[in-house]
């Protein structure tokens, strides 16, 4: 039976027991040296991945990640991440090793937030459409100012909670990754709620992850 992977912690963290994962399938751990690996067992991958069973299969992906974060230091694999059998985990992971021990060991005790930013004029625009040289730039120059508005403030409000923020923008919307203690997300959610709404913009929080977006050290 193919095998879908959820993340991977260090050994020398409690294990976390009775999980429930995609297709209703406990979710087990496969200790690997340093690292365990957490994964459940799917019967039909490809009819697992069609249409409405997509998204309720990414959906319970998520809660599992997410009640992970509360309970200890994980990286997620990215979904869907198959292996045909369990036995084929540790081929899986083998160039990752050494990666994923050290971003377990420096993100020890953190999760991650992230928070997605939606312009409410964009929502009909056309992005396809051709532009001129000026208008692009000035477009491009007012997104870039709404961006830099809403970073401001949301650095501002968690000071003292947030560890290190990163972002990119994606298409129609721009992610902003928390980095905090993981005994620290009330603080953020209350923080966050204190800062106000912003004109045109909506702001939509999603967490606790585990903190892969910062697995990767910044140069």
């Amino acid at each position: 039976m193919a095998c879908l992977l959820y993340c991977v912690t260090l050994t020398s963290r409690s294990a976390i027991p009775n999980l429930i994962g995609v297709a209703e399938q406990p979710v087990v751990a496969q200790d690997l040296g340093d690292l365990r690996i957490y994964g459940s067992g799917v019967a039909n991958h490809e009819t697992l991945l069609e249409g409405a069973s997509r998204k309720r299969a990414e959906l319970k992906y998520q809660q599992v990640l997410s009640e992970m974060a509360l309970r200890t230091t994980a990286l997620a694999f990215p979904f869907p991440a198959f292996v045909p059998d369990p036995e084929s985990i540790a081929a899986a992971v083998r160039e990752q090793r050494e990666h994923f021990a050290e971003a377990l060991a420096r993100l020890d005790g953190t999760i991650q937030y992230e928070l997605i930013a939606t312009w409410a004029g964009d929502e009909h625009a056309d992005l396809a459409a051709p532009v001129k040289g000026s208008e692009y730039l000035k477009r491009r120059q007012e997104i870039e100012a709404r961006i830099a508005a809403i970073d401001r403030k949301l650095k501002t409000v968690t000071a003292g909670i947030v560890r290190e923020w990163r972002s990119r923008q994606d298409r129609r919307k721009h992610l902003w990754f928390a980095l905090l203690a993981r005994e620290d997300r009330e603080r953020l959610v209350a923080a966050l709620r204190s800062a106000g709404g912003s004109e045109g913009v909506r702001l939509r929080l999603g967490g606790p992850w585990p903190p892969t977006e910062f697995a990767r050290a910044q140069q």
